[in-house]
């Protein structure tokens, strides 16, 4: 079967209906006018060849590949498998697929992949990583949209109101009548904007006289074992908490740790989540959690990245997505 599944196929269709390979294309993808008795004769040709389109050589033919890929530090994180579904499903519905690239945090991998999708195998990215050197990010030839990084003023970033999610978070702990507050985050060296929520429950905090002392770890440094492990530990070598604020995971352990060790919650313990996944309502309780709306991050992420591709210049530098407080059954 002579031209299948290449580029000269295309041209091989074009040749025998003695009409412009530009006009194949038009019928291939169903785009600009070809007259009827054109397309007749171009679809009688595919089936005389037996042509079989090939979506990657077609994209490659028209300078497009149809495809945009998605840049995550871990694909078992339940905010990032989330909030990668959401993009497949939207990117779906515009006629794009999704290609998933996790980088279990690591620069050289994050280095491989942003090398790789240099080429024609995806039309822009949408990324949740920033290790790289600004001047990779310069040389990078494709449409980028940030996810909770702010790398220049010519990427635009869609990120949610971290601020605002830690001063809901801190209502709560006063709210709840607690003392002594621990918050699980990331190391203070980290560009990731969602540390501004643990700064931003801080200083509320201290504004009311309320202790809180951070924890930091590496958000991937461990499974849901190793953050149960962590909370036993925590919890026995500081009996005086009374408050714990970490995303879905983590905090879900703490409540875990908390009920083995006899806590009375949220009588003796508050906990608070962030992100609001569906790990938060998997557990003997509910937990109130500060929810990011992550259907509305794919969304914007979404239609950004596609402004880019299509050279729509109406593109708002960094958009942020409100957050709001979901009452659980982890506090008062």
């Amino acid at each position: 079967m002579e031209g299948i599944d290449n580029v000269a196929s295309i041209r091989d269709v074009a040749k025998k209906a003695k009409v412009a390979a530009c006009t194949v294309s038009r019928v291939l993808n169903n785009s600009g006018y070809v007259a009827p008795e054109t397309r007749e004769k171009i679809e009688k040709v595919i089936k005389e060849l037996n042509y079989i389109p090939n979506e990657l050589a077609r994209g490659m033919f028209r300078q497009k590949a149809g495809s945009i890929a998605m840049l995550i530090p871990n694909i078992v994180h339940p905010f990032f498998s989330t909030l990668a579904s959401y993009i497949e499903k939207e990117l779906y519905n515009r006629g794009y697929k999704l290609m998933l690239c996790s980088t279990d945090a690591d620069i050289n991998k994050e280095r491989d992949y942003m090398e790789t999708l240099k080429s024609n195998i995806v039309d822009g990215v949408i990324s949740g990583v920033s290790n790289l050197q600004l001047k990779e990010y310069k040389n990078f030839n494709k449409p980028l949209v940030m996810l909770d990084y702010v790398v220049n003023s010519k990427i635009p970033v869609v990120a949610s109101n971290h601020k605002l999610g830690g001063e809901l978070a801190a209502k709560k702990f006063i709210d709840s009548g607690c003392k002594n507050v621990i918050h699980i985050c990331d190391d203070k060296t980290t560009k990731v904007l969602s540390y501004q929520c643990h700064i931003a429950l801080e200083n509320m905090l201290k504004v009311h006289n309320i202790k809180s002392k951070a924890i930091e770890i590496k958000w991937n440094d461990f499974d849901f074992e190793g953050y149960l492990n962590l909370a036993k530990k925590v919890l026995i070598e500081r009996p005086d908490t009374d408050g714990i604020f970490a995303a879905d995971m983590p905090a879900a352990a703490f409540l875990k740790a908390a009920i083995k060790l006899g806590k009375q919650i949220p009588k003796d313990l508050c906990v608070v989540a962030y992100d609001g996944t569906y790990t938060t309502n998997s557990n003997i309780l509910n937990i109130t959690t500060v929810v990011q709306q992550v259907q509305l991050i794919a969304n914007k992420s979404v239609e950004n990245i596609i402004s880019l591709i299509e050279k729509d210049n109406i593109i708002e530098p960094y958009t942020e997505i409100d957050v709001y407080l979901r009452e659980g059954e982890t506090s008062f």
